[in-house]
């Protein structure tokens, strides 16, 4: 008898840990991420409002509930006067209907599924959102003359600083001409002793931005001949590394080949 009441508890015991292992599989940690996508509206990337509006799409739908995901626009003053029209918070709280944080596996899902239907419904409406303002209408229509790209990245800077997340992405949406009161691009002789130059007097004078830890995606269609176009990648492939962040080569493209949102 004895010797059955000991085999009953350990079985008992041993269905009490598979349930509690079970459980904690199930509340394992989804990665969450921060993305913040960067436009250039200049006049000379008129024409490619509309790839750009594509790789929009392709990065909102991989926005998931937890993440963080915000649009500015690149122009002459980003950093005085920064243009976002589009700033979304999608985190989560797990809370019981007492408003006290819950670890309950059934109303972890409730709560989960919840946010997910509802950020379902709201991507349609982020992309009108995005599309009215890489296409607006004659009247609407901005004239962005300068692209300061360099200053436009404090944006990106704060973002992460205040909407800390597992993983921080940046995408940037421009023909990467810099075309600010420093910086021509279309002028510059992009030499390997230039462009350390340059990078050196942004470090110098405090004005290189924090990007650690930072994946950086680049759409950078353009007219600028072939040459032209690996002269300043290589610039900012230089640039992007300076300031901490994963800038791979195959990630600076004329599209958005690869975008790791998952």
């Amino acid at each position: 008898m004895r010797v059955v009441k000991l085999v009953a508890m350990f079985l008992v015991v041993t269905l009490v840990l598979s349930c509690l292992a079970g459980c904690e599989k199930k509340q394992e940690k989804t990665e969450t991420k921060a993305v913040v996508v960067l436009v250039d509206l200049s006049e000379s990337t008129r024409d490619l409002r509309n790839l750009y509006l594509e790789s929009l799409k392709e990065v909102i739908g991989k926005i998931k509930p937890g993440d963080f995901f915000m649009v500015a626009k690149i122009t002459a003053s980003s950093v005085s006067e920064p243009e976002v029209p589009v700033k979304e918070d999608f985190k989560v709280e797990l809370k019981d209907a007492a408003g006290r944080p819950t670890d309950n596996p059934l109303l972890v899902k409730k709560i989960t599924k919840k946010a997910e239907e509802e950020l379902e419904a709201k991507k349609p409406q982020l992309t009108e959102k995005i599309k009215g303002v890489l296409l607006p209408g004659e009247e609407r229509r901005e004239k962005v003359t300068n692209t300061d790209i360099m200053s436009s990245l404090a944006v990106a800077q704060n973002a992460f600083r205040n909407y800390q997340r597992d993983r921080k992405i940046l995408v940037i949406l421009s023909d990467m001409l810099e075309d600010s009161e420093r910086y021509n691009f279309y002028r510059e002789n992009l030499t390997p002793r230039r462009i350390s130059e340059i990078i050196n007097a942004e470090k110098t004078n405090g004005r290189l931005p924090d990007l650690n830890g930072v994946d950086v995606y680049v759409v950078a269609a353009t007219k600028e001949q072939s040459n032209r176009f690996f002269e300043v990648q290589r610039f900012w492939l230089e640039y992007f590394k300076a300031c901490g962040a994963r800038l791979a080569r195959e990630n600076y493209s004329s599209t958005l080949l690869k975008f790791a949102g998952d």
